[in-house]
């Protein structure tokens, strides 16, 4: 049996499995919309059983959102307490919904009827990420478990913001339904004498931790990296500069490590898009359409669209005398200014030896710059979610290159998809990375004057149909125990190369004056 989710393809290995486990009933529970005999549950007199709050931290509405837009909560909230409530026989679960900021007096109110939380982050919901870290603050025994691949971003930067503040509390982010019910099971001691918040936590993460499987073979395809002398690196990044589309103030000009970076206007880019020759945009579609292995959603009138933006892009590059470009995609298009999202034209930037970035991220930015200096090959940034039940972490992002290892190696195959948002006015690519190889992923932090680095070797390609298009698995070499507490200071981002460059990588941030975090 191969590594990956049991839910999803495995592209890796080309094999496909039954939807069961983790995620096997969304969508299929009855009276969706609805948690059944659970639903009453907070009304119910108290019992001589530990009393737990599971707060499911969920909206769906929006959709810049995991698992997608629309999500059926409620049918995966009947599911997870009906697990609970079979796996965990000695506790009381009291489900609580909490969409919004302003609905955490639902599950805060619990606090003198209950004896402790479980919080449970069912979609990628930003806003709910002050929520969970307010209810960890409340001194109750606290859980927080994550949906894979739903969310994944609200929980690990929520959990480790707790860690960070020395508040005792625990964490489960797996694909097996058994794992969260044997660490759930802690909750029953919890009116044991001289049990407090950070014995339950403690007592919580030796539980999970005799879930962990063996680590696996490390043994990677040889990858020899040709690299250049570090004070080389930091010479050409010193000299680098790079774009900022659609963020900040027009004409302004930052220093990030000695990297100059210049904020750009939609306007300017719009500019050079309505310039652009509808046949040569047509034209670039065209190439894309031939390339790929698949054309899922995207229809020709949206490639054309997203291929003006991509000439657009290289010649706003070439008119500031740089390759390297960030955009604020996601709010661009949403609010008009962005005539179409430039996924596609960076997976081209990128195969072509520049550089394309999602989100206007200066940080990202840097690493893509670090990465490609040292080793001549493009970095992929990615949202990652965690699967501890096969020591895995997924990279996932709906734009990524076909070309790891630089413009002369042999491209990887790829779809042509809408994004995670299912907009159907999207184009992006989803690649399927090479597997075998060694990865290092990392990024910086100019702000905090530090650099978070992890390795993991490439195992598959997932095809789930949660959370971004491409989803790049790698097997973690060290600790994923360790992986959950970072990601408050480093955000949610990182940026995988391939290639065993961990400790050229290290050095490199070193001779920029940068403290590094290992942080597995």
């Amino acid at each position: 049996m191969c590594g990956c989710h049991p839910s999803v393809t495995c592209v890796g290995c080309h094999s496909s499995l039954s939807r069961r486990g983790f995620l096997k009933t969304v969508g299929t529970a009855t009276a969706a919309g609805a948690l059944g005999p659970f639903a009453a549950m907070a009304d119910q007199p108290r019992t001589d059983k530990v009393r737990v709050a599971v707060v499911f931290l969920a909206n769906s509405a929006g959709r810049e959102m995991w698992p997608y837009p629309d999500f059926d909560c409620p049918a995966r909230h009947h599911e997870i307490l009906r697990l609970l409530a079979e796996g965990c026989p000695q506790v009381e679960f009291v489900p609580v919904v909490v969409t919004s900021p302003a609905e955490v007096p639902k599950a805060a109110d619990l606090k003198d009827s209950v004896d402790g939380y479980l919080i449970y982050t069912t979609t990628l919901t930003w806003n709910l990420t002050g929520p969970l870290v307010q209810i960890g603050k409340l001194g109750k025994p606290t859980l927080v478990a994550d949906e894979y691949l739903g969310g994944s971003g609200v929980f690990l930067v929520g959990y480790s913001g707790l860690h960070r503040l020395g508040i005792p509390a625990a964490a489960v982010s797996s694909t097996r339904p058994d794992d969260l019910v044997a660490v759930a099971r802690r909750f029953a001691d919890l009116k044991r004498p001289g049990m407090t918040p950070a014995v339950f936590a403690n007592e919580c993460d030796e539980a999970y931790r005799r879930t962990f499987p063996a680590a696996g073979e490390m043994k990677c395809h040889d990858d020899p990296v040709p690299l250049r002398q570090i004070g080389d690196c930091v010479k050409q990044l010193q000299q680098s500069r790079f774009l900022v589309v659609g963020y900040g103030r027009p004409g302004e000009e930052r220093d990030f490590l000695g990297v100059k970076a210049t904020y750009i206007g939609f306007d300017e880019l719009k500019g050079l898009y309505d310039r652009i020759d509808p046949a040569e945009a047509a034209e670039c579609g065209r190439r894309w359409s031939e390339r790929t292995e698949k054309l899922v959603e995207p229809t020709a009138e949206w490639l054309q669209k997203a291929g003006a933006v991509y000439l657009a892009t290289v010649a706003l590059m070439k008119k500031h005398g740089t390759d390297s470009v960030t955009m604020n995609c996601l709010g661009g298009f949403g609010s008009g200014q962005l005539p179409a999202y430039p996924c596609l034209g960076f997976m081209q930037i990128l195969d072509d030896g520049g550089q394309g970035v999602c989100e206007a991220m200066p940080d990202d930015s840097l690493s893509m710059l670090m990465a490609r200096i040292l080793t001549g090959r493009p970095g992929y940034v990615s949202d990652p979610a965690l699967d501890t039940s096969k020591n895995q972490i997924v990279y996932a992002h709906c734009m990524a290159m076909t070309k790891v290892f630089g413009p002369q190696g042999e491209s990887n195959r790829f779809r042509i998809r809408t994004l995670h948002n299912r907009d159907p006015r999207g184009c992006c690519p989803q690649s399927f990375l090479p597997e075998g190889y060694m990865t290092t992923s990392f990024r910086t932090s100019v702000g905090r004057k530090q650099m978070v680095i992890h390795q993991a070797k490439a195992v598959g390609n997932l095809d789930a149909d949660r959370g971004c298009r491409t989803q790049l698995v790698g097997e973690v070499r060290g600790d994923i125990g360790k992986l959950f507490h970072q990601w408050d200071h480093f955000g949610w981002h990182r940026v995988t190369v391939y290639g065993d460059v961990k400790g050229p990588l290290v050095e490199f941030a070193k001779a920029l004056g940068l403290e590094v975090v290992e942080e597995a």
